[in-house]
C-alpha cells in the first residue's frame, strides 16, 4: 500500500510534529511542501495533507500543491492542519482536496499549536500527538 504524507510548516514546527507523528505511526517518512521535491509518480493509494492556518487558509505552498494534485493518482486523501485561534484549517484543506476530485476519508484531524497571541503554548502537546496517531490508524483502517 502506498501511503504519503505531505505537509507544510512555518517555524513553529506545529505541523511537522503531527506530521511526523502520523508518519512513525506508519512507518513512512513525512514530506515537507516546499523543501523536499515532492513527486507523486504513481499511485497513491492514501495521501496525508496538512498545514497550519496562515491569514485563515492553508499556506500558499500547500494551495499550490493540492491545486496541482492529479486526482487519477490519488484514491483517498486525508486533512490534518494546526491553527492558532482558527480550527477550520482541517476543514479548509478537506474542501480544496474534494474541489480536485479527491475523495476524502474521515473527518479532518486539528489540533492547537503554539502561535504568538495565543494561549496555546505547549501544543501539539502529548495529548494531540497521540491524537494524531490514533486519527492516522483510524483513517488506514478505512481502506481495508
Amino acid at each position: 500500500m502506498n501511503i504519503r504524507v505531505l505537509y507544510y510548516s512555518g517555524r513553529s514546527g506545529n505541523t511537522m510534529k503531527v506530521a511526523t507523528v502520523i508518519a512513525e505511526a506508519l512507518n513512512i517518512k513525512a514530506e515537507r511542501i516546499g523543501k523536499e521535491k515532492i513527486e507523486l509518480t504513481e499511485p497513491v493509494d492514501l495521501l496525508f495533507v496538512g498545514s497550519g492556518i496562515y491569514s485563515h487558509k492553508p499556506h500558499k505552498k500547500a494551495r499550490v500543491l493540492i491545486g496541482k494534485l492529479n486526482p487519477k493518482m490519488i484514491k483517498n486523501a486525508a486533512a490534518f492542519g494546526t491553527y492558532g485561534n482558527h480550527s477550520e484549517i482541517g476543514e479548509q484543506i478537506k474542501i480544496l482536496l474534494q474541489e480536485q476530485g479527491i475523495n476524502v476519508l474521515g473527518e479532518p484531524f486539528v489540533c492547537k499549536g503554539a502561535s504568538v497571541g495565543t494561549d496555546n503554548k505547549g501544543h501539539p502537546d502529548a495529548t494531540d500527538l497521540e491524537n494524531a496517531k490514533e486519527f492516522s490508524k483510524s483513517v488506514t483502517a478505512e481502506l481495508k
